[in-house]
């Protein structure tokens, strides 16, 4: 394995090229370049900052590129044009179609690593936090180059990037559609009077509602638009929705109630629904 000593962070800018570029500016051991389109402010006092992409990469062991969803696939391929031979190429976007497929057309040259970090810009290490790597030509060398260069993060390898995506049109896309109609249906009523009244559930899920609202509008907005799943998913949610809104319309209760009891024996088969009570409630305790 290549051993990294130079590193390119390739929009660091943005909220997540920043955290990488907090995190590898500690390692006294690496040289840190860092290039984006507007001017960064404040960096790290040992990090280059380069006025051109391809100058920034050309050296580099690792190339790490943090651009928005829409621009990765081509930021990709000016990047493995522009590095050096053998060099590790990384992307961290939250859709993988696209990107997947450049690093695979560039994987002679370079070491490809298409992952996406499962944490945010808030985290405070990377000490247990989750990393997704979806393998482009060779699982193990891109694992084991993976966990050496974050370690103390928990590593998954998911099959393909079909499945990465499936399953964040879930993950994120879907929780994303219902948070956000959720805050639209609250924004006309007073919300300090309902934090004031509410109980724990609606707590919590006010707390996972802000916590959306707080994200990057433009990467919602992707991470929405750019999954093909994230489309299919939303439809199946509204179906279940219209579904559910018949029912308590026409008082069918007894109907209600099975549909409750159904899903939630498939949850108990799979959660330990009482610990996640019980959790919800220890989480407000200690604040």
């Amino acid at each position: 394995m290549t051993e990294i000593q130079e590193i390119s962070i390739i929009g660091a800018g943005g909220k997540m090229g920043s955290w990488f570029l907090r995190h590898f500016s500690k390692k006294s051991e690496m040289k840190v370049l860092a290039y984006d389109r507007q001017v960064l402010r404040k960096p790290p006092p040992n990090v280059t900052l380069c006025s051109n992409m391809q100058r920034c990469v050309r050296e580099a062991d690792l190339v790490l590129v943090c651009v928005p969803i829409a621009s990765a696939p081509s930021v990709i391929r000016n990047c493995a044009l522009s590095m050096k031979s053998g060099g590790i190429l990384a992307e961290i976007s939250s859709v993988k179609a696209k990107t997947f497929l450049e690093l695979k057309k560039y994987s002679r040259k370079i070491l490809p690593l298409c992952i996406h970090p499962m944490f945010g810009p808030g985290a405070s290490s990377i000490r247990d936090t989750r990393v997704l790597l979806v393998p482009v030509k060779n699982e193990k060398t891109e694992s084991d180059v993976l966990s050496s260069l974050l370690r103390g993060s928990e590593i998954i390898v998911l099959p393909t990037a079909q499945v990465h995506d499936r399953y964040m049109a879930i993950i994120l896309g879907l929780t994303y559609f219902v948070n956000i109609t959720f805050a639209k249906l609250l924004s006309t009523e007073d919300i300090p009077y309902l934090q004031k009244i509410a109980g724990t559930f609606f707590r919590t899920q006010l707390l996972l509602m802000q916590g959306i609202l707080s994200d990057d509008p433009n990467l919602v907005v992707s991470i929405m638009s750019q999954n093909l799943y994230t489309k299919k998913y939303v439809s199946e949610y509204l179906a279940q929705t219209d579904t559910l809104t018949r029912i308590i319309k026409e008082k069918r209760e007894s109907e209600f109630l099975s549909d409750m009891i159904r899903v939630k024996s498939i949850f108990g088969r799979n959660v330990d629904l009482q610990m996640s009570y019980r959790n919800i409630y220890s989480g407000f305790t200690k604040q």
